[in-house]
């Protein structure tokens, strides 16, 4: 490989100008050198107005170039699977968004070719990169809490179902579980990656999910009844033991004021803390002593700066795992840990449909 890791972006949706390419260009080594899109023209003018040299709607054709060394994958969730293991079978790294697929054995498939290519892989878990997420996973890791038994996330607001036109996201064939994909994702992600090191992962859920009746203008001016989930809510049990739940809604509004995309609390028996779900741009960690109050804890100073590094350090790590040729264990999300979330998706289904306790994979063989 050269010095510079050359990516391609497949997809050209509105997070493609947003964190893919600006944070595969801010790496020093990385650089975004074709931007492919079903649209051609769509794919043409993001990459007028971000610098990128080719813009393609030929797929086969860009995955054959020797000098694209890797892709990311920030296209509608039912080509997640289809760009990956294409572009896996032409010998590329992946940096896939989520949800990682639209149900587990999807997933399974991609992370056992990419395990079989010994090709890097990675899932855009963004939390992870932030310095409050990363240094609650340290609190927790070094037993500052004591022994965990509880954890819980709020992921709340109202938002998309005040659409009045069909998109993407109204179709469950293209979006999958809505909501509980979206959102979702990321909170069963943030309770393996900073619980997962003490307590193990999560193995069953019990939960219920909603979708609000209604209609959006369809094709033609026709009404197009929305199909995917706008709110679930569940509970939870990991490997060691530790209970706990999360709520994800598009449909409710949040109790929290802390601002973000939700907020994450573990307690345990010698104290709790709390962090923001957030890209990065205003970060708070807090800790509590049983009986005592909130008060908060030292964060970097990055992390107050009102900046979304969060973009920069996930997409700069992808660039750096494909020059070692790994994922950072330590950071990364690979699609093993993709797995695990969208195993959970997938439970959280069963479960609203059972009314039971269902099982939750953590590995692929």
């Amino acid at each position: 490989m050269s010095d510079t890791v050359r990516v391609a972006v497949l997809g050209a949706a509105n997070f493609s100008e947003v964190a893919h390419i600006p944070g595969v260009n801010a790496h020093p080594r990385g650089e975004v050198v074709a931007l492919f899109s079903r649209d051609l023209a769509r794919a043409q003018d993001m990459a007028a107005r971000t610098g990128v040299l080719q813009a393609t709607d030929d797929l086969e054709a860009l995955l054959a170039r020797d000098d694209v060394h890797a892709v990311t994958v920030p296209s509608s969730n039912d080509n997640h699977y289809t760009y990956t293991m294409a572009a896996l079978r032409a010998g590329k790294h992946v940096f896939c968004e989520k949800p990682m697929a639209l149900n587990q054995n999807l997933a399974a498939e991609m992370t056992q070719e990419a395990r079989r290519r010994g090709l890097v892989n990675q899932i855009a878990f963004i939390f992870r990169y932030t310095y409050c997420i990363q240094e609650l996973r340290r609190l927790l890791t070094a037993g500052a809490l004591g022994r965990p038994h509880y954890v819980s996330i709020e992921q709340q607001g109202y938002s998309r179902q005040r659409s009045q036109t069909a998109t993407w996201r109204t179709y469950a064939a293209i979006h999958g579980a809505g909501q509980l994909g979206e959102m979702g994702s990321h909170c069963f992600d943030t309770v393996n990656f900073t619980c997962g090191p003490t307590m193990g992962y999560i193995t069953e859920l019990a939960a219920v999910t909603h979708t609000i009746p209604r209609s959006v203008e369809g094709p033609g001016g026709r009404p197009q009844p929305v199909e995917t989930l706008d709110m679930a809510s569940c509970l939870l049990r990991t490997e060691g033991g530790l209970q706990g739940e999360i709520i994800t809604s598009r449909c409710t509004p949040s109790h929290s004021q802390l601002g973000g995309m939700g907020v994450v609390v573990v307690a345990g028996d010698e104290g709790a803390a709390l962090a923001n779900l957030t890209r990065g741009d205003r970060e708070i960690l807090r800790r509590c002593a049983p009986g005592g109050q909130w008060e908060d804890a030292p964060l970097p100073a990055e992390a107050l700066d009102g900046k979304p590094h969060g973009i920069y350090r996930m997409l700069g790590g992808f660039v750096d795992a494909v020059l070692r040729g790994a994922v950072d264990p330590q950071h990364d999300a690979d699609f093993q840990a993709g797995f695990r979330s969208q195993s959970a998706i997938d439970a959280v289904l069963a479960g609203s449909a059972s009314r039971r306790w269902e099982p939750v994979e953590v590995s692929v063989p």
